[in-house]
């Protein structure tokens, strides 16, 4: 769903009103006005050569080679620089491929920024009832079987007995280049949250490392540690959809001025009991 691709107008003719667009079509003409605006934003706060691009749904099994190996190699990159990880090429596009594969009750959302022609940022959640959550692809991979049982009747139970929600956004992956990490962030989420609040979705979810720099953006953006495996230092965070777009848009809006990160920040150091950000 690229910038190129915005919908124009549509003409009205005299004495003969448009008849109402049935519904797939009017969402879509929604979320394209919306990554249309959002982008006006990207090329305002980053550059003209910056582009946001997003693919929803059955969308994201027509992404073209030439874009899944751009892809390929940003996550490569990012992966290899931020986790000391040893991806090459085509490993990287294997679990791509693997990951974002159309499955029935695993909706994808895909949202990639681009700097010219380079991808530079990605981002792409699973939307899915809790009953779709399956141990061997939603819990992490270095756990026992044992372990990702215990995570999986966590996750139920928390979701079932706390909050009582069944939809879960389950954020994927969401990496960018180290030059560009910190403007990146932000505009990579938005629409992909922005899709799932219209869809029905409340919950976020996602799993990563206490060291990793995901913990701490999951914490700012108000997700909550539910569960501590140990092993490996690895946890699951689960928290509000809204919650965190609203905090993720408040940094855009923000200019990305310290002052536009103090809720986040405020967050994390809630959390680490660190007192709270300096004004």
């Amino acid at each position: 769903m690229s910038l190129q691709h915005a919908v124009n107008a549509v003409p009205q003719v005299e004495n003969f009103p448009l008849a109402p667009l049935p519904r797939k079509r009017r969402s879509q003409v929604i979320d394209r006005e919306s990554v249309f605006s959002l982008n006006k934003s990207v090329k305002e706060k980053l550059g003209q050569n910056y582009q946001l691009k997003t693919w929803f749904g059955d969308e994201v099994q027509a992404i073209s080679e030439e874009t899944l190996d751009e892809l390929a190699t940003c996550y490569m990159t990012v992966f290899n620089e931020s986790w000391g990880e040893s991806w090459t090429h085509s490993s990287a596009k294997r679990e791509i491929r693997d990951s974002l594969r159309g499955e029935p009750g695993r909706m994808p959302l895909l949202s990639l920024l681009f700097k010219d022609n380079a991808i530079i940022g990605f981002s792409w959640v699973l939307l899915m009832h809790k009953d779709a959550l399956v141990k061997e692809r939603d819990m992490p991979w270095e756990l026992t079987d044992a372990e990702k049982e215990h995570g999986m009747a966590i996750s139920h139970y928390w979701l079932h007995e706390v909050v009582g929600k069944d939809r879960i956004l389950f954020v994927k992956e969401l990496g960018a280049l180290k030059e560009h990490r910190q403007k990146v962030t932000p505009f990579l989420t938005i629409p992909l949250f922005e899709r799932a609040l219209k869809l029905g979705y409340d919950v976020a979810f996602l799993w990563t490392n206490v060291y990793s720099k995901a913990f701490k953006w999951g914490l700012g953006v108000g997700l909550s540690p539910v569960h501590f495996f140990m092993t490996n230092n690895l946890l699951l965070m689960y928290g509000s959809v809204k919650g965190s777009l609203d905090a993720v848009r408040t940094v855009v809006e923000g200019s990305f001025t310290a002052q536009s990160h103090y809720p986040m920040i405020r967050n994390i150091n809630k959390y680490l009991i660190k007192g709270e950000a300096c004004r």
